[in-house]
């Protein structure tokens, strides 16, 4: 405690710039010093630090031991006054210091509440940013469905088109094209009697023939002749002999084959469908058809 009371002391005689000038009026006038009183030290300690440096200075302006007497006496009686107002000033600070304690926690708070609120907008900003281009996005995949559609209806439109176009042509087939012969013959007991089938053509149309044959034995020989003799195509059968399981089916041990044969402007007169079996067993389909109007390119 000395030691500090000792360095103020030495601070106070050395320099006057350090003098509180903020007091009530007194009766001290210009040869007054003023305390300033230091928060390391209590009020009673710095006012007496100043009591003692004021007297210094009343006896080094060479005044007498009564006029610092009535000095010193006129110093303290404004001692009780001025501690109360220093007292009232340090609460009057603590209170100014707490409530700058406060507001600047009041700051900190609204700073951290401020970056809380910029990175909410942040994050609203981005999630608007992806809604946008979610939205974006639908948006192109419905034109993309849009066109999609589009072009599946035209698909559509066209495949009624082209299915109009069959159902006509296939009107007009068969508007135009008559049977003529149709027949199942069964070739059975080894037969090997040549049968000829007789079919009179009276208009010079396309005729259609169409013959299936299936045998288990033997071979067939199935002859198509014009009116003239000439043979327009045949159908030649001829089954294999080959070790089968009992387990296998009959199919398997079958021989079968068919013809399809166009013939334009046929020739009018008798035209022959010839079958000659060499001991066979099995069946023979023969369908003969002509258009009986000319078609648009004929």
């Amino acid at each position: 405690m000395k030691t500090r009371a000792i360095l103020f002391l030495s601070i106070l005689i050395t320099g006057s710039s350090y003098i509180l000038s903020q007091v009530t009026n007194d009766t001290l006038m210009e040869d007054n010093i003023y305390p300033q009183f230091n928060e390391y030290f209590s009020v009673e300690e710095s006012w007496q630090i100043h009591k003692e440096a004021y007297k210094k200075k009343l006896e080094a302006m060479g005044l007498s031991e009564n006029e610092i007497t009535k000095k010193m006496l006129d110093y303290d009686n404004q001692k009780d006054e001025l501690i109360e107002k220093i007292k009232e000033q340090r609460k009057l600070a603590e209170k100014e210091r707490q409530l700058a304690e406060i507001q600047r926690k009041k700051a900190e708070e609204q700073r951290k509440f401020a970056e809380i609120q910029r990175k909410k907008a942040e994050e609203q900003r981005k999630l608007a940013e992806n809604q946008r281009e979610q939205i974006e996005a639908q948006r192109v995949v419905a034109m993309e469905q849009q066109k999609l559609a589009a072009e599946q209806r035209e698909a559509a439109a066209l495949q009624r088109e082209v299915a109009e176009e069959q159902r006509k042509l296939a009107e007009e087939w068969r508007n135009s094209v008559m049977n003529l012969y149709d027949a199942d013959l069964a070739i059975s007991d080894n037969d090997s009697k040549s049968k000829s089938i007789h079919i009179e053509i009276t208009e010079k149309h396309t005729l259609f023939f169409n013959i299936n044959g299936s045998i288990n034995s033997g071979n067939v020989l199935i002859e198509i002749f014009n009116p003239s003799g000439k043979k327009e195509g045949e159908l030649s059968l001829q089954h294999r002999k080959e070790s089968v399981q009992k387990t296998e089916t009959s199919i398997l041990n079958n021989t079968s084959g068919s013809i399809n044969k166009t013939i334009n402007a046929s020739e009018i007169g008798d035209w022959i469908v010839k079958i000659t079996p060499i001991k066979s067993n099995g069946d023979i389909h023969i369908s003969v058809a002509q258009y009986v109007r000319p078609t648009i390119d004929e």
